[in-house]
């Protein structure tokens, strides 16, 4: 009767200790980058849509990544890239209702010119010229909209928790324009790695300990952090 409160007690006090171990770091004590002299400055604009992505690389083995929105104030957060996967990956996410829009136009606007040539009652019947020159500027327009409307990404995950924490997002084209900005950031990712090189034990509670702040600087959200502290932990069973 009386194991039962003491292991309960027990456990409290296990949990509040990895509590304490692994997310709390005293922003007294917490090194802060020098943003002011940076080793490399890119600037990504997301064309036509009002946003502006600035990434720095900084002298630290750090990463400053600063976004504006028209008439809004400039978003920043910086990455320590001592926890950040070397391997960036690419997406394009496709506006695939007018794609398929565009596609649907085309094929409509090809099977009204064939009946016009071939049977010109039934390309009067069908709208005569109209309909297939409409159907193709439709599908000039849908397509046009695919393109714009499509976004690129080259994101940069941290290395066990899998969160994004470096995102370059833009229109097409942005992967291509961000390879320098890339390449860069992985060969900062390569010198951290090799000059400050830990235990797993003490990895584990630093890598941990910045993703907690940057769920407390709302880089990453609640699902985004949940998930990456079950990951890590995975990691180093």
């Amino acid at each position: 009767m009386a194991s039962a409160p003491q292991s309960s007690s027990k456990e409290a006090v296990v949990d509040s200790g990895e509590h304490i171990s692994l997310q709390a770091d005293p922003t007294s004590i917490r090194f802060e980058p020098n943003a002011k002299r940076p080793l490399r400055r890119y600037q990504l604009a997301q064309g036509g849509r009002g946003m502006t992505r600035s990434v720095a690389v900084l002298q630290d083995y750090h990463v400053l990544v600063a976004t504006q929105r028209t008439g809004s104030t400039i978003e920043e957060h910086t990455t320590d890239l001592r926890f950040v996967d070397p391997r960036p990956v690419g997406i394009r996410k496709v506006a695939l209702p007018f794609l398929y829009a565009g596609i649907a136009a085309t094929v409509l606007s090809l099977i009204a010119t064939a009946l016009r040539l071939e049977s010109p009652d039934a390309g009067r019947l069908f709208g005569g010229v109209l309909a297939p020159v409409g159907l193709g500027v439709l599908a000039i327009v849908c397509y046009g909209l695919c393109t714009y409307l499509t976004t690129e990404s080259l994101l940069f995950l941290s290395m066990h928790g899998r969160a994004r924490v470096i995102s370059i997002v833009g229109r097409v084209g942005t992967i291509r324009r961000a390879k320098a900005c890339a390449a860069d950031i992985v060969k900062q990712i390569s010198l951290a790695q090799e000059e400050f090189s830990k235990t797993p034990q003490k990895y584990l509670r630093d890598e941990m300990r910045e993703h907690f702040r940057l769920h407390e600087e709302h880089v990453l959200s609640d699902e985004q952090y949940t998930a990456a502290k079950g990951f890590i932990l995975k990691a180093h069973e």
